[in-house]
């Protein structure tokens, strides 16, 4: 089937999630390749992203790569439109929801980080909470301990997950996938003409949305598991290899 629509993750796929440089000379040509894509003038079909990044940090990727369509952020909790510079809260985040997530930054903030060196929180996020540290191993027991709070509190419902260096803790209701069905039905575009690009576990939801998925080599097993592709490259230069799949191909 022809794709109108390519959504991407970003840590992983187009950056790199360590704390390093960008690999720029494939990450130019990337940027000549979906550029012509956003004014219908490539091979490419438009590309949006879905990522767990705050707005701030995706609305600077969407100048850069000249992406026009809603983009979604915080893993689904915020969608942000570059052309009217509007963001808002995505599907099923609600007032209570958004109460409960801040006394859970509170007991994160007073209660985890004093205990982990190096251990901190993402600045920039409204409605889904990050934490980064730089031993992957410690993140599950973070995670317990921020959902038997939760319980405790009774609620809200949480879905905890982690990627490289981050526990991404996110609103029981709100996820990449909810995201994505919104704004597949709001521009009338069928899963069977939309294709996702992932690395991690919380990009199934993205997965789940779309006829056709791909991921670089640095992807968890658990990915390369569900992909309809799998590139031999790693990162970005794994997306340059992706975009050349006949699948990609604009309508």
């Amino acid at each position: 089937m022809p794709c109108r629509l390519i959504i991407s993750d970003i840590d992983g796929c187009i950056s790199p999630e360590e704390s390093v440089p960008w690999d720029f000379d494939p990450f130019l040509e990337f940027c000549r390749q979906v550029h012509p894509a956003a004014t219908g003038q490539g091979e490419l079909p438009p590309m949006t992203l879905c990522t767990g990044r705050p707005q701030p940090y995706v609305e600077a990727l969407c100048k850069i790569l000249d992406i026009r369509l809603p983009v979604i952020c915080e893993s689904g909790a915020v969608l942000y439109t570059l052309k009217d510079n509007r963001a808002c809260y995505g599907p099923g985040v609600t007032a209570d929801k958004i109460t409960g997530l801040r006394a859970i930054r509170c007991f994160v903030e007073e209660q985890i980080l004093p205990r982990h060196l190096g251990t901190l929180l993402q600045f920039g996020k409204e409605a889904q909470i990050s934490v980064y540290c730089p031993d992957p191993q410690v993140l599950p027991g973070i995670g317990k301990l921020v959902a038997n709070f939760a319980s405790q509190r009774g609620g809200p419902e949480l879905i905890i997950n982690a990627s490289h260096y981050y526990l991404n803790i996110s609103l029981g209701g709100v996820d990449k996938g909810s995201a994505i069905a919104h704004i597949l039905q709001e521009f009338g575009i069928d899963r069977a003409h939309a294709a996702g690009i992932g690395d991690t576990i919380g990009d199934l939801p993205i997965r789940q949305h779309v006829a056709f998925f791909a991921c670089p080599s640095n992807s968890v097993p658990a990915i390369k598991e569900v992909a309809d592709y799998v590139s031999p490259y790693p990162m970005m230069r794994g997306m340059l290899d992706i975009l050349k799949r006949p699948e990609l191909k604009r309508e």
